[in-house]
């Protein structure tokens, strides 16, 4: 049947949605809502079709079972300009009405993609590729283009990485690294926000920039929740009297970025030169060694009353804490009779 002819005779059954008899029944039609035999079904509505092959689409897919009733609603309507492409899951019973209300409003199909507390931007890649979103090389690309972005966000910034915010983000098929990297600043800027309702960025011991380090340490170092607050104390006191951080995971960190990393810290890596070396140079490294979470961010901005300087991880990824370094080394010399 020729085009005109079609909207034709869908114009005449859209009529007679008002006028008697016939109207009732179509409006019964529209109503009856249908489930697909198959259960949950999945359709993907390519850009660019137009509402007679959308309705096509879904009457093969079992989503809809009247081709003409779907074609009369959407005519008397005004709908068949607003139906949106994308991936759509139908899981329960719908009615004509409820079927293209789906469609106007964009309520596609979602995947999550899941970024915990402490990764780098490299690891993030690798998730990102193992997800099945992309190449992990468009991920750290899309994350190097992002540094104009992120220094709006800290000017002080020497690199993205610990500026994407780990958190669950949910996209569409066919979002792009850049659209993830767009979301995870946004979280950044949304935790920040959070923080400054906690304490007025005025009342941080340290600006925006330094805390997004000391967090990242302390990311890196709690093993269990509750010893955040603590860790942060710990670098907060160093800060205060002019110790060196001695972190190990800064030095993790700085062979990571030399590709020099074994897997496991040696004595002799504690020599490496980098700035990022905390037990070569004093104060905190360049820029965050991860992604710190809202929990370290939170420590960070107000750790815990203590007069503790050293720590040393023991047994389920807890530590001992210690107020100097005599307390310390037995500590340290306890844990390794123990291993």
């Amino acid at each position: 049947m020729a085009r005109t002819a079609v909207w034709i005779v869908i114009g005449f059954l859209a009529g007679a949605v008002v006028a008697g008899a016939p109207g009732a029944y179509l409006q019964r039609r529209l109503a009856r809502p249908h489930a697909p035999a198959a259960g949950a079904v999945v359709v993907d509505i390519p850009s660019g079709y137009g509402s007679r092959a959308i309705v096509d689409l879904l009457v093969s897919s079992d989503v809809l079972n009247g081709r003409y009733t779907a074609l009369a609603y959407l005519y008397f309507s005004g709908q068949r300009g607003r139906l949106q492409a994308g991936e759509y899951v139908f899981d329960e019973p719908l009615d004509v009405p409820g079927v293209f209300r789906k469609l106007a409003s964009g309520q596609v199909r979602l995947y999550t993609f899941t970024v915990p507390e402490g990764l780098r931007v490299d690891e993030m890649a690798q998730r990102w590729e193992q997800a099945g979103f992309g190449p992990g090389a468009e991920f750290r690309a899309a994350a190097e283009a992002a540094l104009p972005a992120v220094r709006e966000i800290d000017p002080r910034a020497v690199s993205v990485e610990g500026y994407l915010f780990p958190e669950t983000y949910s996209f569409p098929r066919g979002a792009t690294a850049a659209d993830a990297v767009d979301a995870m600043l946004a979280g950044l800027r949304d935790a920040v926000a959070r923080l400054e309702r906690i304490a007025g960025r005025d009342d941080w011991p340290l600006d925006l920039h330094d805390t997004l380090v000391l967090a990242s340490m302390v990311e890196s170092e709690a093993g269990v929740a509750d010893e955040r607050g603590t860790i942060a104390s710990v670098f907060h006191n160093r800060l205060d009297r002019g110790m060196r951080m001695d972190c190990d995971p800064t030095v993790i960190y700085a062979l990571v970025q030399a590709g020099l990393y074994r897997g496991r810290l040696l004595r002799v890596d504690l020599e490496f030169d980098s700035p990022y070396n905390t037990y070569r140079y004093g104060g905190l490294p360049p820029g965050p060694i991860s992604s710190p979470g809202f929990a370290s961010l939170r420590a960070a901005v107000r750790p815990e009353e203590s007069d503790y300087l050293f720590f040393v991880r023991t047994v389920g990824g807890r530590h001992a804490f210690s107020r100097t370094l005599a307390e310390h080394n037995r500590r340290v010399a306890e844990y390794r009779r123990m291993q």
